[in-house]
């Protein structure tokens, strides 16, 4: 029985966004209700120690949602502003061959916009952008979601990583480890492990429109331009190791993926590993022919200048992120010396928050930066107001789901303050976890991620519901702490790929509403390979 109801919020929350379809932010709204009821009438659990450790879980989920709004704030003054456009038709602009177009936006830029905005936003531009540029619609979004993976441990300057940090504290705390140490090892891991399968996730892109899409299914021309996408999964993922292994979280996928187009882009007007054959869509005027001029040129002298203008705001905020997170200039601990401390939350001991605003990449440089942007556009102060709540009323429902799930996750962690003598909801289920699984439980750990990321559509939300869940099952059963949480951020990752949420976003802005089950089936196979390879990766790494 006791189990039962520890895992009972989580069940709740799972039925009610797979069976009924209910929204993320009711289903966790409710699945907390019924946290509060457990909580107090079972376990026990003091009502001075629930309301704290309930508004701690909100206070810290405001430093999240700060980031997120900041990154789409910004993107919807850069649309506001027609930047957003110039963007687009500068990757239209570099080669008419469709592999290297859907390399290009489903795996490239939407792993930049995954690293400066994530939250969904990547997938949703890519998913348009292709269609703008004559891919069928079903390809569109199956494409965009499958290159939406490998940056989003690293989404929002790391906001899922540093998120999985944060839930952590405690549990860091209690088996000694330095929380510094703790955090380079876990994003080096994450990094390996997702960059394992990443390099093969162009080839998954390319064999998915040749193969499946492809009006003949021929594997020609997917086989012919393996070492192309082998070149492209490359050409991000060692810079997004090494950005992890030595800058931390903030940097893998924002700056990895602008190393890749620059590598990417120069491979192609150097012709280096591309065939010598166009590959083209179905209803243009043949599969392949040989290259000749046109689209495959440098970009016009007249939108040269715009592209720089449009890429701008991002350059400024991946070089303000370099200045202020690299730890040898010794700016990072100045800024994060900047903070407002709220100790013992309704004067209960372990209740302690600290907001720490300057280095909340959300106000700098995001906010800073579109407000600029917007300016420098020439939008009045009533305009950038008006972006401002459009924006506030967008992430609403994100709000509330996060404010929800990370509330209901503080208490199931400290629930053990309790009269019944009971330890916390999340000890309790790791002890059964333990149990039935035993020495296989690494198999399922990326699965459990999987989970809570198709459901919630956030591989944040999956690690603040599940991060300390595996944590100490792995810590049970004598494993590697480090690699278990690898694992479940890796798989929340994965789970991006057919997200409820993600499949809706990228349905509803490419006229495929209704569509949502076949973009489903289709993105599951990628996924669980992608999966697989996690699980041997960090069966090598335990």
């Amino acid at each position: 029985m006791q189990t039962f109801l520890a895992l009972l919020p989580i069940l709740i929350a799972l039925g009610l966004m797979i069976v009924i379809k209910m929204p993320a932010s009711k289903a966790l709204f409710i699945s907390f209700l019924s946290v509060v009821v457990i909580a107090i009438f079972y376990w026990q659990m003091p009502p001075v120690a629930f309301s704290a450790f309930s508004l701690l879980g909100i206070l810290k989920s405001l430093d999240i949602l700060l980031i997120i709004f900041g990154a789409i704030f910004l993107l919807n003054v850069l649309k506001r502003t027609n930047l957003l456009p110039v963007i687009n038709k500068g990757f239209a602009s570099i080669s008419p061959d469709r592999r290297i177009q859907a390399i290009l936006i489903a795996w490239l830029f939407s792993a930049f916009m995954e690293g400066a905005a994530g939250f969904g936003t990547p997938a949703a531009l890519a998913a348009p952008l292709l269609l703008t540029l004559g891919f069928p619609p079903l390809a569109a979004c199956t494409l965009a979601l499958i290159g939406n993976t490998t940056p989003v441990p690293f989404a929002a300057v790391g906001t899922p990583t540093l998120t999985t940090l944060t839930t952590l504290v405690n549990d860091i705390s209690s088996l000694g480890f330095a929380q510094d140490v703790f955090a380079r090892d876990l994003t080096t891991m994450i990094a390996q492990i997702m960059g394992a399968g990443g390099i093969l996730i162009p080839s998954f892109i390319t064999f998915v429109l040749t193969v499946v899409f492809g009006k003949s299914r021929r594997l020609k021309s997917f086989l012919e331009f393996v070492p192309f996408s082998l070149f492209s999964g490359l050409a991000f993922v060692a810079p997004y190791y090494l950005l992890a292994r030595y800058l931390g979280p903030e940097f893998p996928s924002i700056i990895g993926s602008l190393i890749a187009l620059i590598l990417v882009i120069t491979a192609v007007r150097l012709k280096f590993l591309v065939p010598r054959h166009i590959y083209r869509l179905n209803d243009e005027r043949s599969e392949s022919e040989p290259e000749g001029p046109g689209l495959a040129e440098a970009p016009t002298g007249q939108l040269q200048p715009r592209l720089l203008m449009a890429w701008a705001p991002y350059i400024a905020i991946a070089l303000y992120l370099l200045i202020s997170r690299l730890p040898f200039l010794g700016i990072k601990e100045w800024i994060k010396t900047i903070a407002i401390d709220i100790p013992d939350v309704l004067q209960v001991p372990q209740a302690d928050f600290r907001f720490e605003f300057i280095y909340n990449a959300g106000i700098l440089p995001f906010i800073l930066v579109a407000v600029l942007t917007g300016i420098a556009r020439r939008l009045t102060g009533k305009e950038i107001l008006t972006v401002m709540q459009s924006t506030a009323k967008q992430i609403r429902n994100n709000a509330i789901a996060l404010f929800s799930a990370v509330a209901l996750v503080h208490v199931m962690m400290y629930s053990n303050i309790n009269d019944a003598g009971y330890p916390s909801m999340l000890t309790q289920i790791a002890n059964q976890l333990a149990d039935k699984t035993g020495q296989a439980f690494p198999l399922i750990s990326p699965f459990i991620g999987m989970l809570g990321s198709f459901v919630s559509g956030s591989c944040t939300v999956s690690s603040i519901m599940f991060s300390s869940l595996q944590f100490q099952t792995a810590v049970l059963l004598d494993f590697s702490p480090i690699v278990i949480v690898a694992l479940q951020v890796s798989g929340g990752a994965i789970g991006s790929m057919f997200s409820i949420n993600s499949v809706i976003a990228v349905s509803s802005t490419t006229e495929m509403t209704g569509q949502e089950g076949r973009i489903i089936a289709r993105n599951l196979l990628p996924a669980i390979l992608y999966a697989l390879i996690t699980v041997v990766v960090g069966f090598l790494a335990l």
